[in-house]
Order: C-alpha cells, then structure tokens, then sequence
C-alpha cells in the first residue's frame, strides 16, 4: 500500500475525539500551494501496514478513531482494502479528500465505510479558477457533485479552504461560499507559505483580521464555521 506516513496521535484532525492518522502517497492536484509536496508522488517505499494496525489495536483504550490523508487517498487501489482493515478493529474512520472522484465518494459512505469526510475546496467551482487553484486541469462537475453526495448522506463532514493570497481573495471566497452554501461545517485555513509544491508562489499568509472577516462572512452561508492556524 502507498501509505507514506503515521501519526500515532492527533487532536486536530477530528474536533472532539483522539485520532491517529494514516497518511498516503500520490495526488492527481498539483496545487501550488501544497503544504506536503513530499505526499503528492507515489512512493515506491511504503510504511509497514501491520504495525500500524497492532498500534492502533493495543491503543484502543485512548484512539477513537483513524484519519486518512494524503495526497489524495481517492487515487490509491487499495483504499478500499485499508480502510476494511482498519474498521475490522472497530475504529471509526475519517476521510481527508478533493473530490475529484465522486464515485468513490458515494461508495465508501454508501457502504459505511467512512464516518466523516474533510474536502478540500480550494476556489469558486469554475473551470478556469478551479484549475488555475489545482494546477491541473479539474472536473468541476464532480467537485460539485462529491458536495451534493456530502450534503445528501446524513454523515458528519466539513468544507476545508486554505486562504491563499492571490487565489482565495474577499470576491473569489464569497463565490466560493455561494458555491457550498447550505453546508454544514466549514473550515478556514490559515496559509501557510514555509513548504509550498511552487517555490515561485511568493505568497504571504493573510492578517489574522482578513481571516477573521472570512469567517464573519462564511456565516452568512455555512453552518458552523471555524478558523485554524492562527
């Protein structure tokens, strides 16, 4: 399996309970302002599945659940077999993802297989914007249409944003929130420009007050909303 990485404990990734998180290689996005470049290739070393399993067996008394990232872990064939392994230990499972393939989407949560989703909408779904944002050419239907899978299916999920100077400004981020609107939970993301996929971004992260009236405004549309890395 492309598993790239393992974090034996994290409170962040899932508000609310103790997680550990899965991390996997490969990603069909080339955003540039990508945070794990070291994630987006397929690795040809993969960490060993085994002894993440007997960790989280022999920690069940404190882990409430598991995480998978990436990368995109949508792109991977043996998505379905990991997270088999991990529900056979009885742990709830949260999947980080882009959308890009909604298919998959719907079978995982068709099959309950996943207990909460994080997708990462990045832009306006337009085309042009979207593609711009991803760095590679991007399907904007199924963007849309992994959302409305998100909204119909009765699961926790949230909308996760990084505010990118220069990609997500007050216009764009408002385009984007009628995009989403009627969601449940959405999730700001401070920009963070120290290890970024393009070196050439030259992006600096946005005061802590644009943040906080992206917020202000997110509230008009979403749910709940909420801020991190400031």
């Amino acid at each position: 399996m492309n598993i790239a990485g393992f974090v034996k404990t994290t409170l962040r990734d899932w508000e609310g309970k103790n997680a550990c998180m899965i991390l996997m290689s490969g990603c069909n996005f080339r955003c540039p302002y990508c945070n794990r470049p070291d994630l987006i290739c397929t690795s040809e070393r993969s960490a060993d599945l085994d002894s993440i399993l007997k960790y989280i067996e022999e920690n069940k008394d404190f882990l409430e659940a598991v995480v998978i990232s990436g990368g995109e872990p949508t792109v991977s064939s043996d998505l379905y077999k990991l997270i088999g392994k991990v529900k056979k230990l009885k742990m709830k499972v949260k999947l980080d993802t882009n959308g890009s393939a909604p298919d998959i989407l719907d079978d995982l949560i068709g099959a309950r297989l996943v207990d909460k989703v994080c997708m990462n909408v990045m832009a306006p779904i337009d085309p042009r914007i979207y593609s711009e944002a991803a760095g590679v050419d991007v399907d904007t239907e199924s963007i849309r249409r992994s959302i409305g899978i998100l909204r119909d299916s009765g699961i926790s999920y949230d909308i996760r944003t990084v505010a990118v100077p220069g990609i997500v400004t007050r216009e764009s981020f408002i385009r984007m929130l009628r995009d989403i609107d009627g969601s449940n939970s959405i999730i700001i993301q401070q920009f963070d420009g120290r290890t970024v996929l393009d070196p050439k971004l030259g992006a600096k992260p946005y005061p802590k007050s644009v943040l906080a009236d992206m917020a202000e405004t997110a509230k008009g549309y979403i749910k709940k909303v909420s801020v991190r890395g400031i």
